[in-house]
């Protein structure tokens, strides 16, 4: 049997042992290290950026290179034109897109931030043509010329000569966007500036609200055309794809809501596409053979 003096040695060496050890500890593994700065970078990265701490919160760097709308984002903040991407423009777009509630606000000059400055200066203006030259966050430009429709008249065409085989209202008082003032609900899609409205007379009843066209080889239809069926949960047979609050007006074009961002390079696939809150409520606003005017292009299509 264990002497008593050597069963005290064993004791003392068992309680320095714990007294060693803090009760509650355990060992773990180690973790991933933390992100530069303390925290992750809000939205995706773009490429050749970096992130820096300021003040305990980090802030995206610029984006390298120029993006496909520098020019008109540049001209929108009345900054100096060339299609360049300097320090000064980053900043510039960068603060523009801090107000705005763009991310990543990496200066880039890319499709979300120029549809945001088209629809800010089409808001107090729908019908103003000029966005490129506008500044501030809200204010539009001066008016600008008035541009031939798809059909070659901005004035629309007459009854039974419309574009895509729909009937066409009289020509009449034309605003200057391009869209015709009827006194009677008028859907108004302008391709070239992606943008989609509804008017009657000279009220405007829903938007301007930002949208996709059809893209290069699936072109929206130009010219009059009427609001034929309206189908609130409908789900396409061709392309197996949702059409939540679809409003048909040119054979298997309509207007509806799609999942995920509009602001796309491709297009659609011929219908103007909206986001979802935008969709409902212009299911809303039109009815059953209410007008429809589609003019202009898609960039790029």
């Amino acid at each position: 049997m264990m002497s008593r003096r050597m069963a005290c040695r064993v004791t003392a060496v068992l309680l320095a042992v714990a007294a060693a050890v803090p009760v509650g500890t355990a060992t773990a593994a180690p973790g991933p290290p933390p992100p530069a700065g303390g925290r992750a970078l809000t939205g995706p990265a773009s490429p050749a950026t970096a992130g820096r701490t300021t003040a305990g919160r980090t802030t995206v760097a610029c984006a390298a290179g120029r993006g496909p709308y520098q020019r008109q984002v540049e001209r929108w903040l009345r900054l100096a034109v060339d299609g360049r991407q300097s320090a000064a423009d980053c900043e510039a777009v960068r603060a523009f897109q801090t107000r705005q509630g763009i991310k990543p606000a990496n200066g880039y000059a890319g499709p979300v931030t120029w549809a945001r400055m088209r629809l800010l200066s089409a808001r107090t203006a729908p019908t103003d043509t000029g966005t490129e030259g506008a500044s501030g966050d809200a204010a539009g430009p001066a008016t600008g010329a008035v541009p031939a429709s798809a059909s070659g008249s901005a004035a629309g065409p007459a009854s039974g000569a419309a574009t895509g085989g729909a009937s066409g209202p009289a020509a009449g008082v034309v605003a200057s966007g391009g869209c015709p003032v009827r006194s009677y609900r008028v859907a108004c899609v302008d391709l070239k500036r992606q943008l989609t409205w509804v008017q009657k007379g000279g009220k405007t009843l829903f938007g301007p609200v930002a949208m996709r066209s059809g893209g290069a080889g699936h072109r929206t239809r130009t010219g009059w055309f009427r609001i034929y069926w309206k189908h609130k949960n409908h789900w396409s047979s061709l392309y197996d794809a949702p059409m939540p609050y679809a409003q048909f007006f040119s054979g298997g074009q309509a207007f509806h809501a799609v999942q995920g961002s509009i602001h796309t390079t491709g297009g659609s696939m011929g219908c103007v596409n909206l986001r979802l809150a935008d969709a409902r409520k212009l299911w809303s606003v039109l009815k059953t053979r209410d007008h429809v005017y589609v003019w202009g292009r898609r960039p790029g299509s």
